[in-house]
């Protein structure tokens, strides 16, 4: 009997040893170990960490240790991957849109509106009625009276043949328009005609309306040119009428070129062609603007252009482009346009800044965000998402409305872009292009 009960007593503790055994074999394999440091490192075995080293500890026993809530499970993803799904993005858009170039321009005269009164024949300026800068003339008006001797030798042959030979309206017609040739107008030679007595003093008249300018603006220099030639002989009275002889033609002055000052002076002897007044129409004026390069392509003739006045607040001219300059000035990089201004500004003079605002429709193109994009100074870039990171790619801009900026080259529609490139830019980042 004795013998029996402990065979039953062993074989009970056999049972509770293996019941034992395996609850422990069992909860070891439900028990997870993880890193207090990197919660992404999980084990089904205690360890060590493999990024800090640190032992690892029990997720959870017997239903108790960490509870995984929304926020932890957060903390827990790897952190390249909570940053790069917080930044914003966005695609590029295939549109066309509405944009404009500020421009900065002066207004100036119509090279066409500013005219040269030249001298048709040489002698002395005997008296001028022109003789301050941007005095006002008309058409018509009476510049100066001038002593010359071809002028005479042309009114007596024509008063000759009209006494002797009165049939000979060949001769007669040359004489008046030699007279003509010379500057003398047709109720000029009229009024010769009429009174039988030439005139030692011609007045010269203004053929264009304005206002002069270039006139006496600095003071003359006194030259040897301005002084007729030293007699040759005593006896070229009948000839120095004629302008035949070396006596009294004066010495050839130089001719001012364009936007130089004309200096004349009663007394004055004029050549031949010599400039005696510039005249300044001003009914028509230009505005001329300065176009960066990179926007010339946007404009076209006969955009619409919106002209501002800083002196005049408010105040508002509508234009059209009417011309572009072929080439640039030496050292610019400014395209100049030409506007004309409307004849009835009255309040628009020469010399006045103004700016401008031109507005055009652009072409079908991929735009994004002018943030997304980056100057990084030898190229531009924007930042595309590849395969949960994003990685720099060279691209190509065009023009800019508003906070948009016109993608020519380096993107596709399809591509998904950080809206703002800066994200990964500091002081000592440095960003490679792969193309």
């Amino acid at each position: 009997m004795k013998r029996y009960l402990n065979i039953l007593f062993l074989l009970v503790a056999i049972a509770v040893a293996a019941c034992s055994v395996e609850e422990k074999t069992h909860a070891e394999g439900e028990t997870e170990y993880t890193c207090p440091m990197h919660p992404q490192i999980v084990q089904n075995k205690p360890g060590a960490c493999p990024i800090c080293g640190m032992d690892l500890v029990p997720k959870s026993v017997h239903g108790e240790g960490i509870e995984i809530t929304e926020d932890l499970a957060f903390l827990l993803k790897p952190t390249n991957t909570t940053v790069v799904a917080n930044i914003t993005t966005s695609k590029p858009e295939q549109k066309s849109v509405e944009s404009a170039v500020q421009m900065d321009g002066i207004i100036t005269y119509d090279p066409r509106r500013v005219y040269s009164v030249p001298a048709r024949v040489g002698g002395r300026i005997e008296k001028l009625f022109v003789k301050y800068n941007f005095q006002p003339i008309r058409k018509g008006q009476k510049l100066m009276e001038v002593y010359s001797p071809d002028l005479i030798t042309a009114q007596r042959e024509l008063l000759y043949l009209v006494k002797s030979a009165p049939e000979d309206e060949q001769l007669i017609a040359s004489a008046r328009q030699k007279l003509q040739y010379l500057g003398a107008t047709n109720e000029q030679i009229n009024r010769l005609i009429r009174s039988g007595e030439e005139s030692y003093t011609f007045a010269l008249y203004s053929p264009y309306d304005g206002y002069v300018i270039d006139l006496n603006a600095a003071a003359p220099e006194a030259t040897a040119s301005m002084a007729p030639a030293p007699a040759a002989s005593s006896g070229g009275g009948m000839d120095a009428m004629g302008g035949s002889s070396a006596a009294t033609a004066p010495s050839t002055a130089p001719t001012p070129p364009a936007g130089q000052a004309i200096q004349l002076r009663e007394g004055m002897y004029v050549t031949v062609g010599q400039p005696l007044v510039r005249v300044v129409n001003a009914d028509q004026l230009w505005a001329e603007f300065n176009v960066p390069a990179g926007e010339m392509k946007a404009l076209s003739k006969g955009a619409p252009i919106q002209i501002s006045f800083p002196q005049l607040p408010g105040e508002r001219l509508d234009a059209k482009v009417d011309f572009f300059q072929p080439f640039f000035d030496e050292g610019e990089n400014f395209a100049k346009v030409r506007v004309y201004l409307p004849s009835d500004r009255k309040q628009v003079m020469v010399g006045q800044l103004v700016s401008a605002e031109a507005t055009y429709k652009t072409e079908p193109a991929l735009w994004v965000p002018a943030a997304a994009v980056l100057d990084i100074g030898t190229k531009t870039v924007a930042f595309r998402k590849m395969n949960g990171v994003f990685e720099p790619v060279a691209v190509t801009t065009g023009a800019r409305a508003g906070k948009e900026i016109q993608i020519t080259s380096g993107l596709k529609q399809t591509d998904t872009l950080a809206s703002n490139a800066q994200f990964l830019v500091d002081s000592e980042s440095f960003i490679k292009v792969n193309n």
